[in-house]
């Protein structure tokens, strides 16, 4: 079996973000709704939790410091969008290096789990991965208050096509 590359998972990440800057350009209105999903307030701050991570996650993986939680502006798409391209450039970066060894593990501090240690391969996967299953979270929640998202959602429709 041929497995799921770094760069596919990025880039499955990539599209997934793009299509919900598009729905939050078009209703920015939505960075106010209730939310309570990963302990926050607003879908703004999910946002915020979500590209934040991919950027923290990012930086590690890149050997960088890690931009503070607080720093990361949530308060408009642009900036919310802005964070999550700075986290996928520095992962393209790194996905794209053949001498990067994805086998060496890391020791890192999250924000709920105290310190871990994780092999860079388990920290990139979860960096991608975390992203996507907090837009599905979040395609019910503006569902529930209006908006459907547009666009197909499941990997799949990365690569298929109509017969």
């Amino acid at each position: 079996m041929v497995a799921l590359t770094g760069e596919e998972l990025l880039a499955w990440n990539d599209k997934t973000a793009e299509q919900w800057q598009k729905l939050l350009q078009a209703h920015e209105n939505l960075l106010t709704v209730p939310c309570d999903i990963a302990g926050v307030k607003s879908i703004g701050e999910l946002m915020q939790h979500i590209v934040a991570a991919q950027l923290r996650y990012a930086e590690r993986l890149a050997g960088l410091p890690e931009t503070s939680y607080e720093a990361i502006q949530y308060g408009t798409v642009a900036e919310l969008f802005a964070t999550h391209t700075r986290g996928i450039e520095l992962l393209r970066g790194i996905v794209t290096d053949p001498t990067y060894d994805w086998t060496r593990e890391m020791e890192f501090t999250t924000r709920r789990m105290g310190t871990l240690r994780a092999s860079r391969k388990t920290i990139l996967i979860h960096a991608l991965m975390h992203g996507i299953r907090h837009y599905a979270q979040l395609a019910t929640l503006v569902r529930q208050h209006g908006v459907t998202p547009d666009w197909p959602m499941d990997y799949l429709l990365m690569g298929a096509r109509r017969a």
